[in-house]
């Protein structure tokens, strides 16, 4: 059962899956190690919630909820979740260190996603251990907005796996496309 999120980068693509989780109920870390991009990602989520507001899409009450269900990070010792989601710079090396060091932290089960739309996840995957738990999860911009992600399931990605990312697509109110 999936109940955390982590997401790892708050550019423009992390804090639009960090939004998303959080308006879907899921609770959510958002790491980065700029704090000022961690603090941007802060004042662009909040204006995206007041917008919300002000088109009475959410409550108030909703708003402040939302937005308590994101906690904003630096360190990695914090990145613990059920589902750790990268969206940092597009090399095979930066995705496979974070997600290798994440594991190290984090309970055996946990799944790790790459938002990579252009890097090959079987490649990601061969440097990971446990690679039969990475998986391709690629949001399209703005992600707190586009319904569809892309699954992509690598030479190494388990079935079990795929199932699970479907399954938190869906709560979080996408249509993931294998």
């Amino acid at each position: 059962m999936i109940n955390t999120i982590c997401v790892i980068g708050a550019g423009t693509m992390g804090s639009g899956i960090a939004q998303t989780a959080a308006q879907t109920g899921f609770y959510t870390s958002l790491f980065d190690i700029n704090t000022q991009v961690l603090e941007k990602a802060k004042m662009d989520i909040q204006k995206s919630l007041q917008f919300l507001l002000d088109k009475e899409k959410i409550s108030a009450e909703e708003k402040e909820n939302i937005y308590q269900r994101i906690q904003f990070i630096t360190d990695t010792n914090d990145c613990l979740a059920d589902i750790i989601i990268e969206a940092i710079v597009e090399k095979v090396e930066a995705k496979v260190s974070i997600f290798n060091q994440l594991a190290e932290i984090n309970h055996a089960e946990v799944i790790f996603a790459t938002n990579t739309s252009s890097l090959s996840v079987s490649e990601i995957q061969a440097g990971v251990r446990h690679p039969q738990r990475v998986v391709g999860m690629h949001f399209f911009n703005p992600a707190n907005i586009m319904k569809l992600v892309e699954v992509v399931k690598g030479k190494f990605t388990s079935d079990s796996t795929v199932d699970s990312v479907n399954s938190v697509c869906k709560k979080l109110g996408k249509i993931p496309v294998l």
